[in-house]
Parts: C-alpha cells; structure tokens; sequence
C-alpha cells in the first residue's frame, strides 16, 4: 500500500445532450407519445440526463419514473 499520497485535483466530464433533443422529446409528448431512456448509466446520472432532456418533468416522481434496471428483473436476479 502506497502511503504520504496526495490528491492534487480532480476531473470530471459531461456529454451533453443532441441539439434539438430536448425539443423532440415536448413535440412526441404532445403527439401523445410515451418517450422512455434506456441506459447503462449511473441511477442518479440517468435521471439528471433525463430531466436535461424533457423526460422527466418537475411534477414526476422519480422513486416512481426512473429506476434501476434490477427493479427489472425478479427477485433482482440475473436471469
């Protein structure tokens, strides 16, 4: 084990949504469409990703709206 290590900064990115998504996200809700993300992103990444792009509104709930894929799977298990 290394020791006297010293952290000397921290790096972070973002890939930031598609010109015009959010866009088509509020003209397909308005046709009536029912528009769902599916990711292999981070619970808590997915769901900012999703609020930036119209997916979630305010008025969601997001314990309800937004949820890990092994919600999914029964008694969380792997198939």
């Amino acid at each position: 084990c290394r020791k006297q290590l010293r952290l000397i900064g921290l790096v972070a990115s973002i890939d930031p949504e598609r010109d015009g998504v959010p866009d088509s996200v509020v003209a397909a809700r308005g046709a009536g469409i029912r528009v769902v993300m599916i990711t292999g992103d981070y619970l808590l990444t997915a769901i900012a990703i999703a609020k930036n792009v119209n997916i979630l509104q305010p008025s969601d709930d997001v314990e309800t709206s937004a949820m890990d894929c092994a919600n999914l799977r029964p008694d969380g298990e792997y198939l």
